[in-house]
């Protein structure tokens, strides 16, 4: 019994030993634990290609009313609706009967006239010498003198008037005064028609221009960076194929900005040529400001926000969280410039921010920059 005793003592002492040695080893594993890994980006200063994001919504860069210069009954419609047209092409024919009638009947004044000048002008050449000779009264030249030049002056005004009988009669062909689009005619042969009678409509959409207003911020932001006079853009239409993309320019910044919202009128033209958009479509819109500036810039997935407004984890010397409040130059869904609450060199958390804790200890691992924006 007494042996039996001692090895069932022994076996006891044995498995407290080894007990208590795994108990430290947990212990240890459970300190080590409690430095948790978080992945960092070491902040300096980049050049990013900056994008700014709007929306917008196309317009003609042409938008003609069709009228006629003169009035009568719509004779002729010589186009097919919706067609391209060129500038200059014949589109409607007014009846030109009375116009015809009324150059033919000018002519014949003019013609009279001339007949008329031609004998007065004989008249002044026959007296002439007679009163030079005191053979006749010089109140009789004086005369025929006058009526010489009533005659001069009348054959001027009927050439204007002849010079205008001719433009009525062009103008019962109503032209296209651009190229374009045209829609159909809005009214039918026999209707009379005046000068102020809109008969058509042409839009002029191989170049397009956007219309967009930013607010007065942002308009500083474009002014203060933008890399050319004339910054480039890229349109994309809403609940469209996202690879659809067309290229322009910004090329009007209004003077004034709107008092009640705070935006400014911008406008930007961009190349239509295969009409892929029609005018009145509502585009995304990215303007290119510069990839020339050197920029503290995160990824908006970093970034968390208070009371005190936007802010960041870092990792400082002594490897523990701490907090950073920042202020925001701008912001869109691609990246955030930094202007005050970061420099070179700090090391900012971009993982697990939702889970970290200000003073926790952590161990950070080195990643690259998410920001991946591509320029022009």
């Amino acid at each position: 019994m007494t042996t039996k005793y001692i090895l069932t003592m022994t076996l006891l002492s044995t498995l407290v030993f080894f007990q208590a040695c795994s108990d430290k080893e947990e212990k240890k594993v459970e300190v080590i634990k409690k430095t948790t890994q978080v992945n960092i980006n070491t902040i300096k200063k980049q050049n990013y290609a900056i994008w700014v994001n709007f929306s917008g919504k196309t317009q003609a860069s042409k938008n003609v009313s069709i009228t006629a210069k003169v009035q009568g009954e719509l004779k002729k419609i010589l186009f097919t609706p919706g067609s391209k047209i060129t500038q200059g092409q014949a589109l409607f024919q007014v009846d030109d009967s009375e116009y015809k009638i009324t150059l033919l009947q000018k002519e014949a004044t003019l013609n009279k006239n001339k007949a008329s000048l031609k004998l007065a002008l004989a008249n002044v050449n026959r007296y002439k010498p007679l009163v030079q000779k005191e053979l006749a009264p010089k109140e009789k030249l004086d005369e025929l003198i006058a009526v010489k030049e009533q005659l001069q002056a009348q054959i001027t005004a009927d050439k204007a008037i002849i010079k205008q009988a001719k433009l009525d009669l062009e103008y019962t062909i109503i032209k296209a005064p651009i190229k374009g689009s045209i829609g159909k005619a809005l009214l039918d042969i026999g209707n009379m028609i005046n000068t102020n009678t809109v008969l058509a409509n042409i839009v002029q959409s191989d170049v397009l221009y956007v219309n967009f207003n930013p607010s007065a911020n942002e308009v500083s932001l474009i002014k203060k960076y933008k890399a050319e006079k004339y910054p480039k853009i890229k349109v994309i239409p809403q609940n469209a194929n996202k690879n659809l993309e067309l290229y322009g320019k910004l090329d009007f910044i209004d003077t004034i900005s709107n008092e009640s919202t705070g935006t400014v009128a911008l406008r930007a033209s961009i190349n239509n040529t295969d009409n892929i958009l029609f005018p009145g479509t509502f585009v995304d819109i990215k303007l290119f400001i510069s990839d020339k500036i050197p920029f503290i810039a995160l990824s908006p997935k970093v970034i968390s926000r208070n009371q005190l407004g936007a802010y960041v984890y870092i990792v400082n010397e002594e490897n523990s969280i701490e907090i950073r409040q920042l202020e925001i130059t701008y912001s869109n869904k691609d990246l955030v410039i930094i202007k005050k609450g970061l420099k070179e060199g700090d090391k900012v958390i971009i993982s697990a921010i939702n889970k970290l804790k200000i003073a926790q200890k952590v161990e950070g691992i080195e990643r690259p920059n998410s920001i991946d924006i591509k320029g022009l």
